[in-house]
């Protein structure tokens, strides 16, 4: 599953880079991103894997979309009244959050990228405040294209297992 991981981020690091990129278009960016990686991701299991998921990889995996879910279902009604900063770093500390059990399926990588995107979220929510939000977009994007291209690209047996 690791090298399926690594093509949905990378599509999705192209999506969230053209949002800020092309800010006029950032929604047909963010789905377009998030389509192409979930299709790509999907038709993956057609390249070399290092074998069938198990349990724990399909768990792993599901339980972190239904973290992610409810985390930003949280952020969404917590935050109704905040400013667009404060929504879009939130967001995405949530993001970097549901990528910690998503090391279950996916290995370490992705469980040091939701590190790295938690901090950059979190230092943009409470620490640099005068540094302008598309800043931590572009470092949020960037990451995932990078972890996603040597979790693609250089295809690392890396687990957990």
């Amino acid at each position: 599953m690791i090298r399926g991981g690594g093509l949905f981020l990378v599509f999705v690091g192209l999506g969230f880079l053209g949002s800020w990129a092309f800010n006029k278009y950032w929604i047909q960016f963010l789905i377009g991103g998030f389509i192409t990686g979930f299709t790509a991701s999907g038709l993956s299991a057609l390249l070399p894997s290092l074998g069938s998921p198990s349990f724990a990889h399909i768990a792993g995996l599901v339980g972190s979309f239904v973290i992610e879910a409810g985390l930003i279902y949280l952020v969404l009604t917590k935050n109704k009244d905040a400013d667009e900063r404060t929504l879009i770093l939130s967001i995405l500390f949530v993001v970097g959050l549901h990528f910690l059990p998503m090391g279950l399926a996916h290995g370490p990588l992705i469980t040091i990228l939701g590190v790295l995107t938690a901090i950059n979220a979190f230092v943009g929510l409470r620490l640099a405040r005068e540094v302008p939000t598309p800043v931590f977009g572009v470092v949020d994007a960037v990451l995932k294209l990078g972890f996603g291209a040597v979790m693609l690209f250089a295809y690392p047996a890396l687990t957990f297992g």
